[in-house]
């Protein structure tokens, strides 16, 4: 279970409390539980009111020429501009109250950091996470205090501010055309996201290849980074300049607030620099800074500001990693030789990935095995690197042939990179796709870690390991070995059709992939929602992929799961496809993968003997309706687990119920993913008598232009007395499937996440 599961969490969260509060009143630290107490409230207090927004009744608005500053720019994955902008809305005796609005602009004209606007257009809610594994734009957003949402109808620019931002946008702009000038395109955008934080101009090519070497960490400021800066800094002042102690270390803190500042407030950069700032405040004070409460004092001030940041990848993953560098500093011997630096190199890199593995591969997925033995190539060139960096940005501002020479350097290491990366990650099994673990598998492997961490010999005997592996194992391997539970999941792909049978043992099905219009491919549901969510299970390979027909809304990210997921076979509707180019297209893709395909039709069966079986029903052999509507040739399959049957029906209208029924099949199923979207013209009421369903799901998208699923059908359901379950209001709905017959269904967008429980119960005081 993720992020959305309440229950888990708070229990998990309840526990440790208790565990907390009652070690302190055992060791008599009454103060201490009693602090703990009141900051653990004021952390609720903090979380709920950090979900609020500044301005209650706005959605559904159209706003019409309201004044705004743009505080933050950059483009979205499809090449928009997305804009950040405080708006001034009318509050109260002719007062303005301020607005934080993200804006995605479509127009033709760009829009930069400091720019004065009227803004026309609807306020929007933002969007909870309605995929497993997919993209909580309401966490993200509300992490950055946005309020609201828009697809501006139009902006017009009408001035600009000369603000400190506004002057140092500026700055940031002639450093990157100093990068874009003495350096290829591909370097120059990790040097632009190593130095400023702006990762927009990485290619794809570069992220993913960084990703699965598991040096990615290097493409955003860091507490590598800032530990870097520092150490230049503190370098030219002390050596170079031969300041006393005292003056380094307050120099050395206006640098960091400056660079931080300069580079944005990410948390890890953030982290790093409160961390840094606490200990060289000890030394202005001649005391000593101790690292794990360096750590805590970085955590309490970053919660207090932002308590959203709890949940922020970013966040757990610079705590933690620094944690696991602390816990491998217990265990690493001082000695100064060659080879004992060398270990002890490698045992702060074993650590710190050790202690990262869980939390990497909850939020995406993988894990790099690879990286622990890459990063300590890599690392040591940091340093140089960012000397390199540093030296182009700022030589190329005051004299430009410094930057030309300097950014050869950059240049030399950053091809080092990449063919250390590239060899690394052909090794095979240096990259492996994990899934989603649980919370409970988490929570084993900590604890496993720090028992041995910090009690070594005491902890490490056989019948502890052994228990600790049967719980570890349990939590991994429970569902595959003692509960044989299998899930469908009828994906939120909007305007279309996906559903993703998964079974215990990780074999997976895919029955239509949706499709977006006017999204190109490689940017459209196949790639943005099924593999996410296939990533997110563990599936490395499909057993095969069903397409019921070839509309836009069903076969787009079919292409893409067969050009980016391996595939065993494809199997498509008997019934001739009228749209040539779609076929031919699929044909091209199929050959190229070497993906066998296969043709389906009426009492076709594939039998998977204990996980269960697909049967097709339609369509029978040789019919065929006049006209091109390939919504005739829907397959309508039927899978069966355990006693419970679903029934998925494609595009299937009126017309091919009544063939399908006059056939006399059993097509009678628990639940129903209703014909063609809800459409009026499908599940008529002899077909939904027929099947019976308890449960019926519409996969359509918000607002559709047509109107799905039509009040008549709405109608027919409720009469029928079929509970509705609908992807446009209730996002990703997962029927988890028991093999005695049993079965259970969730919405996903009706998940209710920590913070959102939070915000409704202080709304109710």
């Amino acid at each position: 279970m993720r992020l959305g599961i309440s229950k888990e969490i708070c229990l998990a969260f309840f526990v440790f409390i208790l565990l907390c509060i009652s070690h302190f009143m055992i060791k008599k630290h009454v103060r201490m539980a009693g602090t703990l107490i009141v900051m653990v409230m004021l952390g609720f207090f903090l979380a709920g009111n950090a979900v609020k927004n500044s301005y209650i009744g706005l959605e559904g608005q159209t706003l019409v020429k309201y004044k705004g500053v743009i505080f933050e720019e950059g483009k979205t994955a499809s090449g928009n501009q997305k804009l950040f902008m405080n708006l001034q809305v009318p509050f109260q005796e002719g007062k303005n109250k301020t607005v934080v609005l993200y804006a995605i602009w479509t127009g033709e004209n760009s829009f930069q950091i400091g720019d004065e606007i009227l803004i026309t257009g609807e306020v929007l809610p933002l969007d909870g996470k309605t995929v497993p594994g997919g993209y909580d734009e309401r966490l993200y957003l509300k992490t950055k205090n946005v309020d609201y949402k828009m697809y501006p109808e139009m902006i017009h620019k009408t001035g600009e501010t000369n603000s400190f931002s506004v002057k140092l946008q500026k700055v940031k702009e002639r450093v990157f055309a100093v990068f874009d000038t003495v350096l290829p395109q591909r370097e120059s955008g990790i040097l632009k996201a190593m130095v400023t934080g702006e990762k927009d101009d990485i290619d794809q090519e570069t992220r993913d290849l960084y990703i699965r070497a598991g040096i990615n960490h290097i493409l955003c400021v860091s507490g590598l980074h800032v530990s870097i800066f520092v150490l230049l800094v503190h370098f030219l002042m002390e050596k170079c300049l031969k300041q006393s102690k005292r003056k380094v270390a307050l120099a050395t803190i206006a640098c960091c607030v400056g660079f931080l500042i300069f580079t944005g407030f990410s948390p890890s950069s953030v982290r790093a620099i409160i961390m840094i700032t606490v200990a060289l405040l000890g030394r202005v004070f001649f005391r000593r800074s101790d690292m794990l409460n360096n750590v805590a004092i970085a955590a309490l001030l970053l919660l207090l500001f932002q308590p959203l940041y709890l949940w922020n990848p970013g966040f757990q993953l610079s705590f933690i990693t620094v944690v696991g560098i602390w816990m491998g500093l217990q265990v690493v011997s001082k000695e100064k030789d060659m080879m004992s630096k060398i270990k002890r190199t490698f045992i702060l890199s074993l650590y710190a990935s050790l202690f990262s593995y869980p939390l990497v591969a909850y939020h995406f997925f993988n894990i790099s095995l690879i990286g622990v033995f890459l990063n300590l190539l890599v690392l040591p060139l940091c340093g140089p690197l960012l000397f390199f960096a540093f030296l182009t940005g700022i030589g190329g501002l005051i004299f430009p042939p410094i930057a030309a020479i300097s950014a050869g350097g950059a240049y030399g290491i950053l091809k080092f990179y990449q063919i250390v990366c590239t060899i690394g990650v052909s090794i095979p099994g240096g990259y492996l796709l994990v899934g989603a673990p649980s919370l409970l598998t988490i929570g084993v492997y900590y604890l496993i870690l720090y028992m041995c961490s910090f009690y070594g010999r005491k902890f490490c005997n056989e019948k502890t390991i052994f228990c600790a592996m049967i719980v570890l194992g349990f939590s991994v391997f429970g569902n595959r070995l003692i509960f044989h539970k299998n899930t469908i999941a009828f994906l939120d792909v909007g305007q279309g059709d996906s559903t993703v049978i998964s079974t215990y043992d990780g074999r997976a099905v895919v029955i239509d992939g949706g499709g977006w219009f006017g999204a190109e491919i490689g940017k459209n549901t196949g790639m943005k929602v099924v593999k996410p969510y296939l990533e997110y299970l563990g599936v490395k390979e499909l057993d095969g992929i069903f397409l019921t027909h070839f509309d836009s809304d069903h076969m787009i990210g079919v292409v893409e799961l067969c050009q980016s997921v391996p595939t065993k076979a494809v199997y498509i509707s008997e019934y001739p496809c009228s749209d040539m180019e779609k076929w031919n297209s699929l044909k091209e893709v199929l050959e190229k993968q070497e993906i066998m395909l296969y043709t389906v039709k009426e009492n076709d069966v594939s039998n998977w003997g204990n996980y269960g079986k697909i049967t097709c029903f339609y369509p029978p052999s040789g019919v065929k309706f006049i006209g091109d509507d390939d919504n005739h040739g829907s397959l309508v399959l039927k899978y069966e687990y355990g006693g419970t049957n679903i029934l998925l029906t494609g595009d299937a209208a009126v017309e091919d119920e009544r063939i399908l029924l006059s056939k006399g099949a059993d097509i009678s199923a628990q639940i129903l993913k209703l014909g063609h979207h809800g459409s009026k013209n499908s599940s008529s009421e002899a077909f939904l008598e027929a099947v019976a369903p308890q449960v019926g799901i519409i996969s359509c998208g918000k607002e559709n232009l047509y109107g799905h699923p039509h009040k008549e059908t709405l109608k027919r359901v409720n009469d029928q007395r079929i509970t509705a379950y609908r992807t446009d209001k209730q996002g990703t709905i997962l029927a988890e499937i028991s093999p005695k017959g049993s079965y259970e269904i969730d919405a996903v967008a009706e998940r209710e996440a920590v913070y959102e429980g939070i915000k409704k119960t202080m709304e109710k005081w």
